[in-house]
Formats: C-alpha cells, structure tokens, sequence
C-alpha cells in the first residue's frame, strides 16, 4: 500500500524539470528542439506518414549539355528530409554514402570537400567536389535507397541521372556575326553584349559594315544581346564548342520598335521530297538559334495541319520553333512576328544510316527580295578522274560511285544507292517562283578524298557587283552520320552521335559563296569552313 505523504513529496520533483522543460521550447518541432535535432543528425522518427519522398529535380539538371564547370551539385526532394541520411565520400573516390557523384558510372565518385549542406528547410541539399570538375566530361548523379524523409520513409529505388550534365570543355575562342535593318542594309553602333552561363563576359558595338568580332571567349554556350534605340532588343544563341575556333553568329536583321503584333506562319516539308508533312509537333520559344536541349524555355503549341502548314500570333520579336517527328531530326527556325509575317518555312530530315552525309541549302523570302535563285554545287572525289560535281542540270544531279559516272544502267539496287544526289532543287520555274527556297543534296556514303560545297546566286551571275547574296540570310545545315555510329534517334545532335552543323552567308559582296570542305581524314569531325565570297559569272565553272 503506497502511502500518500511518498506520492506528494515525488509529484514536485517531476513537475519542477517538467516545467523547466516545457519552458524552453520557444524554436521546438514535434521531434524535439531543433538544435538537439540537427545535432544528432537529424534521424527520422516513424509516424502516420508513409508517403515516400522523391528526387523532384537536380542541378545541374539532367540531360543537359556544356553547362560551365559546376562548382556546386544539389537535388531538391519533395518533402524534408532526415539530415543525418545524406551523407557523401569525403575521404576517397570509392561510391560510399547516399548522395554521388561520378564521371564512369559509378565505377568510381568524386570526392566531396564535406557532407551535404541542407536548406530550405532540410529539402535541398548541395554537395561541393574537392576539386574543380574536370573540362567537357559527361557527370552523373545519384541518389541511394538510404536516404529517408523525417518520417522514415525511404526512396522507392536508387534515382539516378538518365543522361547526366556535361561541363565546358577547356579554351577559348571567337565569336563574330553582323547586324542589319530590316531591309538588310548595315546596321552601325548596335551594342552587343555577350553573357556566358547568364553572367556578362563582354561588350561590343558594330561598326559601319554591321559586323562585330570578340576573341578570348570561354568555351561553351554564348548568349549574345543586340541593342539600339528605336529598335526591338533580340538574343541569339550558339555554343562555342573547341579552342581555338571562330564561330560566325547568323546575320541578325533588327526589328523597329514600332512593329506591332502579327501572327508568324509556315509550312514544314520534307528535305529530300519536298512533300508536306503531318504529325510535326511543335514548339516556340523567345530569342534566335535557342535549342530545347541546351537551352530549354520551349513552350508546346500544337502541331501542323495536314498541309504542314502552321501558325502562331505573337508580340513582335524575334522566335525559334522547334519542329519534332518520329523518324526525323528535330529542327529549329527562326522566324519574327512584325505584323503578319508568311513564309517562314522549314524542312527536316530523316535520320541518316551511318556513313551518310545530308547537306539542306535553305533562304527565306525577304523584303526586298534578295536570293532569288539559289543553286547547291558539290564537288566530290571519284575513282576514274579524282573529283567530279553535283549539280542542278538534269545530266549531273545524280552521279553514282559503281560506274564513276551519271548513269548506272545495269547496276543493282545495292550500287543504284551508292550515289551523290541533288534531291531538290530549287528555280525560278518552281511554284511559286519566289523564296522561300530550299535544295538538298544526300551522300549516301561518304567516301575517302574531299569535299566541296559552294553556294551560286544564278539569279544575278552576270553581275560583277551584287550584295543579294549576303542580303539573303541563307544557311547551309548539314547533318552527317559517321560509320559505326547510330544516328537513329530524334535528339542525336544532344547526345553527341550525330554531327550537325549550320554555315550562315558571310557579309560580303559576291555572287558565289564557298561554304565547306570535308574529308573522313580532318582533324575533329572533318568539316572546313571557308567562308570565301567571290564572284562568279558561270555556274558551270563553279568547279
């Protein structure tokens, strides 16, 4: 029998701490004072709560290329997280502790200057590498089963990188492009100012030709700006990729402040049939040359119609669309909004086999018109007489490498394939007889020797002065699969497998425009640029 004097002299000695307790739970969460509970590693405590928490995002984000040399990685999850389950290798590059990173798939990780660092209320958490990671390497990220939210509850599997991130590769190169008014006169003192990784890293103006250049410029991709009163500010987009390279920016035409909304049409076609094509999805996003890829800012808005025509009303500026097909390669056009705006055409190519070279001649409708008739010339290596061309006559659009010749009478279907093909061309007997123009010409198999590609103004060959080449904001993209690589996915020019390039048309006068060399034998993927406007009064001395 207890005795009521003992229950007495107990009840104060429990309620004195009791209170002492109760009365310091000013910053106190449901598991404790929150200093005790980061100071013991934050374990998580099992509750009603069985939701289990996921990886919502991951910076750098994944599938994302030549972001700059990261200095920090983080993954945001849904809920908040058990501090103490995060841990990471700080010691060697074995892939010990929850949170990893690593350049060989998890081989080996990287090592890390100390545990994760938690914010946002314990749902963000950044590592930091040891040291600098290293130049133009493919990192990816995972997240192990071992991590729990304050709850207990665990990640439903390991969340790793699909792709991962790539870093700058190292150097530095050259940028250049010009600036034109709208009727593609020279457009002097435009201020360009170029952001790398969203920090600025030079500034510039264009002198009295248009033109600009900046040397010493960080790998990687540039965002330049172009600026003047009374004109729409524009962005344009490239990734300068090698040391030591000169990219030539698209000659950027500025639009007047005083342009007003308008809707922007095309139509989508086929780069080797011309036929129209349906099931294109499609995309727009502000800015030139911008790449769903590397860029990001895409926003979804339909698909083409059954005639692949599209359209889109936007404020005016300058935009890209992104095209998307099954079987093809994605494409991007730029196209501006300033009133109504038609015309504004793209095509697309079918993925190549390997060791197949496609090469898309293309220029818009301008006001006034400048590229009238536009013709493709390629000089290629023959075994009977060293180099021989493709070009528009009926006589030379198809040359087949089995015959060493135009004409394959008795060849079978294996060596009827086996050609260089001019597959469209373009002329003023097409309809309608006005640009947009487009002209393609397929290698289905790339041989040994080199090269040449040109670009002929047949409209104004006669003349021993002409700027409508230069005025007519044509480009040359080529796509090209090397052997023993797959280049039969959409998104190949991000994943590396496929080489793609764009050529722009210099800023000066010529009426023919020398754009590429290749050969299986140069240094990086092959391709030249030349960049050689001269003038050239018959097209068959092109070559």
């Amino acid at each position: 029998m207890y005795s009521s004097n003992y229950t007495n002299l107990v009840f104060p000695l429990v309620l004195v701490p009791l209170v002492l307790l109760l009365s310091s739970c000013s910053e106190r969460s449901e598991y404790g004072e929150k200093s005790d509970y980061e100071k013991l590693g934050a374990a998580c405590i099992a509750t009603a709560d069985v939701t289990a928490p996921t990886v919502t995002s991951e910076s750098p984000t994944d599938n994302t290329t030549y972001n700059s040399p990261a200095t920090t990685v983080a993954v945001t999850f849904s809920e908040n997280m058990a501090t103490g389950s995060l841990t990471t290798n700080t010691s060697d590059t074995n892939c010990s502790g929850s949170f990893q990173l690593s350049s060989d798939n998890f081989t080996t990780c990287i090592k890390m200057s100390a545990a994760p660092v938690a914010s946002d209320n314990d749902t963000i958490f950044t590592i930091t590498p040891a040291s600098s990671l290293s130049a133009a390497t493919t990192f990816k990220v995972k997240i192990t089963t071992s991590v729990t939210d304050i709850s207990c509850n665990t990640l439903g599997s390991d969340n790793s990188s699909i792709v991962g991130f790539s870093t700058s590769p190292s150097g530095s190169g050259t940028i250049s492009g010009s600036v034109q008014m709208y009727d593609g006169s020279p457009l002097s003192g435009v201020s360009l100012s170029d952001a790398l990784w969203g920090s600025t890293v030079a500034t510039t103006t264009s002198d009295s030709d248009g033109d600009f250049s900046q040397t010493s410029l960080a790998l990687g991709v540039h965002s330049v700006t172009y600026s003047k009163s009374g004109y729409l500010s524009t962005s344009i987009n490239k990734l300068l990729e090698t040391d030591g390279q000169t990219l030539n920016l698209e000659t950027v035409r500025m639009l007047p402040d005083n342009c007003t909304p308008g809707t922007m049409s095309g139509k989508v076609t086929d780069a080797v049939t011309g036929d129209n094509m349906s099931g294109v999805g499609l995309w727009w996003a502000n800015g030139m040359n911008k790449d769903y890829y590397i860029d990001g800012g895409f926003t979804y808005f339909g698909y083409v119609d059954s005639n692949g025509d599209w359209s889109l009303t936007k404020d005016a500026g300058w935009y890209t669309i992104n095209t998307w097909n099954s079987g093809y390669y994605d494409e991007y056009v730029n196209v501006f909004s300033c009133g109504d705006q038609l015309n504004q055409n793209t095509s697309m190519s079918e993925f190549l086999d390997e060791g197949e070279m496609r090469i898309i001649l293309s220029w818009p409708k301008t006001n006034p018109v400048t590229g009238r008739d536009l013709d493709s010339h390629i000089q290629i290596p023959d075994n009977a007489n060293s180099t021989t061309k493709v070009y528009y006559p009926a006589a030379n659009k198809i040359y087949y490498y089995a015959t060493d010749n135009y004409t394959c009478p008795s060849c079978s279907s294996d060596q009827l394939s086996d050609n260089v093909s001019l597959d469209r061309d373009y002329n003023l007997n097409t309809v309608p007889a006005f640009p947009p123009g487009d002209e393609t010409i397929t290698i289905s198999k790339v041989r040994s020797g080199t090269y040449s590609f040109s670009v002929h103004n047949a409209s104004d060959k006669s003349a021993s002065s002409s700027d409508n080449l230069s005025k007519s904001r044509a480009k040359v993209k080529v796509f090209y699969c090397p052997l023993g690589t797959d280049c039969n996915c959409n998104a190949c020019p991000a994943a590396g497998s496929l080489v793609k390039k764009k050529f722009h048309v210099p800023n000066e006068n010529g009426t023919l425009w020398k754009v590429f060399t290749f050969s299986t034998s140069g240094s990086g993927s092959g391709f030249t640029r030349e960049r050689e406007m001269t003038y050239q009064s018959s097209s068959h001395n092109v070559y």
